[in-house]
């Protein structure tokens, strides 16, 4: 169990949601239970997050290439 806001693998960052947004990141999560048992919304924020930021990278890589 973790002991605080920080240890070798994570850390903590409080942030808010709109209501709306809250409730379709929800929806979504129990719409892939079926196919995922262990989907939660944390692990659903830490996924878009990596796509978004992998999406930067390509469009940094692309605009530097030209």
């Amino acid at each position: 169990m973790a002991t605080g806001h920080k240890n070798n693998k994570s850390g903590y960052k409080g942030i808010r949601f709109p209501h709306e947004l809250i409730e379709e990141i929800n929806d979504s999560v129990e719409a892939g239970k079926p196919s995922n048992p262990s989907a939660n919304f944390s692990a659903w924020v830490i996924d878009a997050c990596e796509r978004k930021l992998k999406s930067e990278r390509r469009k940094a890589k692309a605009s530097s290439e030209q």
